[in-house]
């Protein structure tokens, strides 16, 4: 920490953050802070299913039986990460208010309708209602757990369904392989006629 005096006379206090304070398995350095060359690049955490992917988990070892099933099973790997990902994405706009901290009794509105910035957020709980009338219960419950939440793929999978307490991994891979589905019929189901 360096201390210097800015013009009007404070003391500015430069911080270095070195990194997290705990660093474990789920960081990784991976943000850039500073747009000066030479920064160091920020932490982040990992969410489960992104540790997940980048240990290989979510490609089935059992499926790959030579080069072309290698090959598919990858794709459906990058295509369960890709659900998990917009899973995510999808439930941070659905649970986050929108502006956090705001006071709707001071919000002016010149000639629009009041409330109408949050259609992204109900659009986006209408296509997530779809995708979850699509899926399974126990399906959902498990991906809204790990990807939504947060929790450990094994503390989901053992609270949703506890007879696969040896075969997590699989049943997380079956889980997210019905999101995809979810996603694919949410989308038909999401398109106006006509």
């Amino acid at each position: 920490m360096s201390r210097h005096a800015s013009k009007s006379g404070r003391t500015v206090v430069d911080e270095v953050v070195e990194g997290p304070s705990v660093i474990t398995s789920d960081h990784v350095q991976d943000r850039v802070l500073s747009a000066r060359a030479g920064a160091k690049k920020g932490w982040s955490r990992l969410a489960p299913y992104e540790k997940e992917f980048r240990r290989g988990s979510l490609v089935c070892k059992e499926r790959c039986t030579g080069q072309v099933a290698a090959q598919e099973e990858e794709a459906r790997a990058r295509d369960r990460f890709a659900a998990a990902r917009a899973f995510d994405e999808g439930w941070q706009i659905c649970h986050v208010p929108f502006p956090p901290g705001i006071d709707f009794d001071r919000v002016k509105s010149s000639g629009g309708v009041p409330g109408a910035f949050v259609d992204h957020q109900r659009d986006a709980k209408d296509f997530w209602r779809r995708v979850e009338a699509a899926m399974g219960a126990n399906d959902w419950l498990i991906c809204r757990m790990v990807c939504g939440e947060g929790h450990s793929v094994a503390q989901a999978v053992m609270t949703v369904s506890p007879a696969y307490k040896f075969s997590t991994l699989a049943r997380f891979r079956e889980a997210l392989d019905g999101l995809v589905d979810g996603m694919r019929r949410g989308r038909r189901a999401g398109r106006p006629l006509g």
